[in-house]
């Protein structure tokens, strides 16, 4: 009999079940991971939409605010009054004002968690009008609110007559979501209206069109510094470099033109410019612009000159008729007083106006052929000559030196250019038949001041010049028509609506201006930065 070995069995039944149940219960809980993923990136999703709609309403705020206080019909001449006054301090950041005995920044507000401190109720409830509000974004309700902290304020004598101020505020918004109270951002700006130079040009038009400025002939462009030493001979600072030029369109030049700096336009591109398509430069012939081409972020804005004296409109031509009389018919024909104001020399066929460092008015003056109209400059403070109109073929003398025998002497020629029903001439300077000289340019220790001389208008008429010699002279007319002829060179600075200079005369740029005249820029904004969110 033969005896096997035998292994004991094992019943394996029910292992299937026990694997099955442990592989659901990996395939659920795989499931709920894959959905708490799928609502973890819906939450993302929903908070990221949310942030960005709270952050475009904060955005909104603060648009609202700057369009607020950079609107140049903001700071009236009350606001100003009110924060330049002795309650207020502006030689802090932020500007303060007394509040409850307490100097606190400056504050306009348009949100209960920021007080208003603004000196002015009336503009206090203006802003909180216009710095919140609530604007829809699908089936939601957003939320804006602002406010503007005042850091710093400045007053300066704008070029061209008035006071004007600048200002610096650092703008906050809110934003938020009706029913979501964490859904909150805070954004923070700053927004200023800069103090500008008025001169930071050789030459600079403000029109947007084509040949806006435009240079044809035999024409060099360059750039010298008066407070370092003359254009010319010993301490020449002259420099084949910063004869920048600038326009809103196109500069056009033809010939022999070099411009010896940049062109700095808001527009592109270097061929012909259409009225549809306006080009950045035209170039024809050896024509150059020897820099780069800078573009400017938007148009340049020149503030219009303010005058405080208005002149008469009447017209008085300076001829033989008006000198056949007394000295002091022809000066009170002007509006001058004889000895005062104004001197007569008949032999000569010259008249002299000189206010002897106050400001002289005259009216549309008229300077027949042979006779000469000299305008006499002092130290101290420019002369100011508020004249309506020149014209004539006769001859301009300025007396006005500039060196280091002389004291500052300059004179400001403030052009009205009215017609007797109160609208614009068409030329109301015109010395394109006349003879333009000053004594400051041939004067041996002179250095071609060109802030000695300066001519301010700001109407859209058209100013022509054609001398027999070299000026010095600063020009700021920003709606005007602007033309050069004839050969002598300008030093300084041009600054019209468009220019053309149909002749071979040369501009040297005094860099020095860049120093001496300013105006109030184009409002900016910038710096955003997000405070909380």
């Amino acid at each position: 009999m033969r005896i096997e070995n035998q292994m004991p069995r094992h019943n394996e039944r029910g292992i299937a079940l026990v694997l099955a149940l442990f592989l659901v219960s990996a395939l659920s809980v795989l499931g709920a991971s894959l959905m708490f993923l799928a609502q973890t990136e819906t939450n993302a999703s929903m908070n990221y939409r949310m942030m960005s709609q709270v952050r475009y309403a904060a955005e909104s705020g603060v648009q609202k605010a700057s369009n607020f206080v950079l609107d140049p019909a903001f700071l009236t001449p009350a606001d100003t009054a009110a924060l330049l006054g002795v309650n207020c301090n502006r030689n802090v950041s932020p500007v303060t004002c007394l509040q409850a005995g307490v100097q606190n920044p400056v504050v306009l507000s348009a949100t209960a968690a920021m007080p208003s401190n603004y000196p002015i109720a009336a503009v206090q409830t203006a802003f909180n009008a216009a710095g919140q509000g609530t604007m829809a974004a699908g089936n939601s309700t957003l939320t804006y609110n602002s406010y503007a902290t005042l850091m710093g304020l400045q007053q300066f004598d704008a070029y061209g007559g008035g006071t004007s101020v600048t200002a610096t505020w650092q703008l906050t918004g809110t934003g938020g979501l009706v029913g979501y109270s964490k859904a909150v951002v805070e954004i923070l700006a700053l927004g200023e209206t800069p103090k500008v130079s008025a001169s930071s040009y050789a030459a600079f038009s403000t029109a947007n069109t084509c040949a806006a400025m435009a240079f044809h002939g035999n024409v060099t462009i360059d750039s010298y510094d008066s407070s370092i030493g003359p254009p010319t001979g010993a301490g020449n600072s002259t420099t084949a470099t910063g004869g920048d030029v600038g326009t809103n369109g196109n500069l056009d030049i033809q010939g022999s033109v070099s411009v010896e700096g940049n062109l700095y336009s808001p527009r592109t591109g270097v061929g012909t410019c259409t009225q549809g398509n306006v080009s950045a430069l035209s170039e024809i012939g050896s024509a150059q612009v020897t820099g780069s081409i800078i573009k400017l972020p938007a148009e340049v804005q020149f503030p219009a000159p303010v005058f405080s004296t208005i002149p008469p409109t009447s017209t008085v031509t300076v001829n033989a008729a008006l000198l056949a009389g007394t000295p002091a018919a022809a000066c009170s024909a002007l509006g001058l007083t004889l000895v005062t104001n104004c001197l007569v020399n008949a032999a000569t066929k010259t008249i002299t106006v000189d206010g002897h460092g106050l400001d002289v008015t005259l009216p549309s003056v008229s300077i027949a052929s042979g006779y000469i109209v000299v305008f006499v400059g002092h130290a101290g403070p420019a002369a100011n000559v508020n004249v309506n109109s020149l014209s004539g073929s006769g001859e301009i003398q300025i007396q006005a030196n500039m060196g280091a025998t002389n004291l500052n002497e300059s004179v400001v020629l403030k052009v009205a250019g009215k017609n007797p029903d109160g609208t614009d001439m068409a030329a109301p300077f015109d010395l394109s038949t006349m003879s333009w000289k000053q004594n400051a340019t041939v004067n041996a220790a002179n250095k071609f001041d060109a802030s000695a001389v300066q001519i301010v208008y700001g109407g859209p008429g058209t100013i022509s010049m054609k001398g027999n010699d070299q000026s010095a002279v600063t020009i700021y007319a920003p709606n005007a028509a602007f033309t050069l002829q004839g050969t002598p060179d300008i030093y300084g600075s041009i600054l019209a609506k468009t220019i053309l200079s149909a002749g071979n005369a040369d501009i040297h740029y005094d860099r020095r201006l860049k120093r001496d005249f300013y105006v109030v820029g184009h409002p900016i904004m910038g710096t955003f930065n997000w405070k909380r969110f």
